[in-house]
């Protein structure tokens, strides 16, 4: 477990960055300490302090309540034990613990490699994206209606004007080349909003998350095109 609860936070301490690890010679010491997040065997003053915040295990033993500090930051995180250090700490963890199975859901939801020819025409140096078209923006504001920051909303609207039609033409190239291909990469968009829209995301984050799929699939990938790809697939109603 050890092992995994480190790779969860890239081997470096969640709290300040640090290295968990440091090289002397060809050996490689530890640098850090697994830190619970609710205490192991709490004092009575921490069970007063912490007894109306948030748990993300029963358990204290649960990989979910456990994290590496590096020394410094556990021990700052321990003495004294505060409220705002325990929520601050608890945040980070279940902003991992996010992380950890948005990666299994890229690696369980497939996307034809097909896609791929699409992200290469839209990094195409030559490429010739046209006239912008004129999407009826009152149309996207009410597709996006959930928690998406301004500056998203307006980056997918202007991806959808200036490369919807060019990505459109590109797809329907590939359905007269390989028949069906093109709707079967609409499904495997569609189910992988569907099974984001079950975990209890905003719009922000399940846009953001789809980009990130996207990308993963095809590296070294340009994440504009698949923003650009993802923005064509809101406008066609497979997200959103």
């Amino acid at each position: 477990m050890e092992i995994l609860l480190c790779t969860q936070v890239e081997e470096n301490c969640p709290s300040c960055g640090t290295p968990l690890f440091k090289l002397k010679g060809k050996s490689r010491y530890k640098e850090y300490e697994i830190a619970h997040i609710y205490p192991l065997n709490p004092e009575p003053h921490e069970v007063i302090l912490l007894q109306h915040e948030e748990r993300l295990s029963l358990n204290p033993n649960h990989e979910d309540n456990l994290i590496p500090l590096c020394f410094s930051c556990h021990n700052i995180f321990d003495n004294p034990k505060t409220v705002d250090g325990y929520r601050d700490l608890l945040g980070k963890k279940r902003t991992l613990i996010k992380k950890s199975s948005q990666i299994s859901i890229f690696k369980q939801y497939q996307l034809e490699e097909e896609i791929a020819e699409i992200i290469r025409s839209l990094v195409d140096d030559d490429v010739d994206f046209g006239a912008p078209a004129g999407f009826d923006a009152k149309n996207i504001n009410t597709k996006l209606n959930g928690v998406i920051n301004s500056l998203t909303k307006i980056k997918i609207k202007s991806d959808i004007s200036s490369f919807y039609l060019f990505i459109r033409d590109r797809f329907a190239e590939m359905e007269r080349i390989s028949p069906s291909k093109a709707v079967l990469i609409a499904q495997q968009v569609r189910m992988f909003y569907v099974k984001q829209s079950t975990l209890s995301l905003t719009q922000q984050e399940i846009y953001q998350n789809t980009v990130a799929w996207i990308t993963s699939k095809f590296k070294p990938s340009s994440q504009q095109a698949a923003e650009a790809i993802a923005a064509f697939y809101i406008q066609n109603c497979e997200l959103f």
